[in-house]
């Protein structure tokens, strides 16, 4: 649903920008100064000026494990890497008494344990080195000192954790 309602206000937005139906189809009645008015004053914005921001790693895993503790299942998964996702619901199966089967399960299990123990989600995070397509932050979960690298990945606009993230030796 939530896909639809953001399609249609994509389309709302994209046709305010389009000419109406009479701006290509004007009479020969109207004056050309008249035209040419409208003409200027449709021209919209440089493109330039409404690029919007890339985001940086650090703000993208924190971004992240705001979604991840919402929970928005699939915003979350989304940013994990397939084989970082199948390794978390490995793990999570090995150390206790629930099972997932998903993705989205394991993170709408993990948000449920989080909140049922008053689990603060506030990190320290420290970037170890990022470019403008890769990143390795040291990240400090500050209510338990759980700590590990956080291995991410830019393909295209968005930061991806990898299956390369690893939690410090226990």
């Amino acid at each position: 649903m939530s896909t639809l309602i953001g399609i249609a206000a994509a389309a709302l937005l994209l046709s305010a920008c389009s000419p109406g139906v009479d701006d290509g189809h004007r009479s020969a009645t109207t004056p050309p100064e008249a035209a040419a008015e409208a003409t200027q004053t449709a021209i919209p914005a440089p493109a330039s000026s409404t690029a919007p921001v890339r985001q940086g790693a650090a703000d993208a895993f924190r971004a992240w494990l705001d979604t991840s503790r919402i929970p928005d299942a699939a915003a979350s998964c989304a940013r994990l890497s397939p084989e970082l996702a199948a390794r978390m619901i490995a793990e999570l199966n090995e150390r206790g008494p629930i099972r997932v089967s998903s993705c989205d399960e394991m993170i709408v299990v993990t948000a449920e344990l989080y909140r049922a123990v008053d689990q603060d989600a506030a990190v320290d995070i420290s970037v170890q080195q990022e470019t403008a397509t890769d990143a390795t932050l040291f990240v400090t979960y500050l209510a338990t000192g759980n700590c590990g690298t956080v291995v991410m990945t830019r393909p295209a606009s968005d930061w991806i954790i990898t299956e390369q993230s690893q939690e410090c030796a226990a």
